[in-house]
Parts: C-alpha cells; structure tokens; sequence
C-alpha cells in the first residue's frame, strides 16, 4: 500500500457517479444489507434515497441511526465505505428535486404517497483503490515467489 491519502472531495467525486451501493443497517436480527439507488448531493453533505415508506428499511431507522454505505467500482477497482448515520424525511419538494423517469418503474410519479426519503450523512470512509485482477494476480505471484512485496494500491481512512 502507497501512503497517498484520498480526500473527502476525492470521495465524493467517486461515489457521485454510482447508480448502486450497499446500505447496511440494523435491524432486530443483526444487519440487513441491501442494493440502493444514491442520489449524491455534495453541496448539501447529503446521499439521498427515494424508497417505500412501508418498507423493512425504513422501520429499521430512526432519527440518526448509524448506517454505513457500501460502493465499488470494478472497472476502477476501487471501493468505499461510508459510516454515518440515516433519517426518515417526508418533503415532497425535495422528492419532486429528486425525482427521475427511471423511479417510474417502482412509483406513480414523485407525489406518489407511497414515496419517502432517506438522508445519509457521512462522517467517515474506508477506502481502497487497487491494481486491477490481473495486475494485482500478477503482483501477488511476485511476492510468494521472490518474498519481495509490491505496491497494492492506496488505501486509509477519510473525515467526512
């Protein structure tokens, strides 16, 4: 591993082109991690979520719940967690500022009563951006035979 840090704008910059993450929250079982669709917002410090107000998820959280958020990127090798915590909100003119043609497939429209949002705000990440399959394939073969080890990218943690 290199000593290069990431930064949070280098963070934010990674995820804000994700169209699936992991949100793994608590629940009366343990962790339930499940794929969600992130709205990233920077300027606000806010990941948003369009999700049924009658689902799992939304009853797992309370105000201020700790979640964490989990992105890859395989064609980048690169992957991300965020730690921080969720709420429940009900705005409508935030839902309509959200809203794409593509939540057409789960909704009515952005007034759909079944809609609620989802708020995250990250405190912290875990990073790591490594050589891609075959190089890091090859960099492993390097250091079982020769004992001398190789550069696997960066990794670290980050204050959001």
């Amino acid at each position: 591993m290199t000593d290069r840090t990431l930064t949070a704008e280098e963070v934010w910059t990674q995820i804000a082109s994700e169209n699936v993450c992991i949100m793994a929250t608590p629940d009366d079982e343990g962790i339930r991690a499940r794929p969600m669709g992130p709205m990233v917002r920077q300027d606000d410090g806010v990941i948003w979520f369009i999700t049924d107000r009658n689902s799992h998820k939304v009853r797992d959280l309370a105000d201020d719940t700790p979640v964490t958020l989990i992105f890859q990127n395989s064609a980048s090798n690169w992957y991300i967690s965020l730690m921080g915590t969720a709420s429940v909100v009900d705005d409508r003119g935030q839902v309509r500022e959200l809203w794409s043609p593509i939540l057409k497939e789960w909704f009515e429209g952005p007034d759909d009563p079944k809609i609620i949002l989802l708020a995250f705000e990250p405190t912290e990440a875990d990073y790591w951006n490594g050589p891609n399959r075959l190089v890091a394939g090859l960099k492993m073969l390097i250091t079982a035979a020769t004992g001398m080890k190789t550069d696997m990218g960066d990794a670290g943690k980050v204050s959001m």
